[in-house]
């Protein structure tokens, strides 16, 4: 009688275990009201931030995965040409915002940016990242910045960040 009632304990234990590792409750919890932010950044691709910076005249965004050793990051490309008459600094603002709430690719360790508009070196583009008080490093001599995920996030949030909103000041098609 005894090992019927252990066994009947047993299976009762088993089975709510079980239960609370499937992420199963007996008591119903209601669905969450909205998404959360980070949740909805999750779902953004980088096509996603490509389309929305596109809608700027002049203005083209790249990003992809990249990798250093087994270290990731993210390469990304912003370039503009004479057809955008926005403030520049709004433009990387906006654009690094835009990726930092997309939730296809962590941006892992860091972000190598590149700005690519006329007048611009990777000394102009560095000025203009240090008025976002994000600090950059240039990239083995060349014309892409090694942005800290850091600054970043202390900047946007945690990734996936909000959906920013495209600012007035960069002229975007309506």
């Amino acid at each position: 009688m005894i090992s019927r009632h252990r066994t009947a304990l047993v299976a009762a234990v088993a089975l709510i275990v079980a239960a609370v590792l499937s992420g199963c409750s007996f008591i119903g919890a209601p669905a969450p009201a909205s998404t959360p932010a980070s949740q909805e950044g999750a779902s953004r691709t980088l096509a996603d931030v490509e389309d929305a910076l596109a809608e700027i005249p002049g203005v083209q965004f790249t990003a992809a995965r990249a990798w250093d050793g087994t270290t990731a990051s993210v390469i990304a490309t912003l370039s503009a040409t004479d057809a955008f008459t926005g403030d520049p600094a709004a433009l990387i603002d906006y654009a690094l915002a835009q990726l930092a709430s997309q939730g296809e690719v962590d941006r892992g360790r860091l972000v190598r940016f590149t700005f690519d508009a006329p007048g611009q070196t990777a000394d102009t583009t560095r000025a203009l990242l240090a008025s976002l008080d994000i600090d950059a490093e240039r990239y083995a001599g060349g014309s892409s910045l090694e942005l800290a995920s850091a600054d970043l996030d202390r900047r946007y949030g945690a990734w996936p960040a909000a959906v920013p909103e495209l600012p007035p000041t960069l002229g975007g098609a309506g």
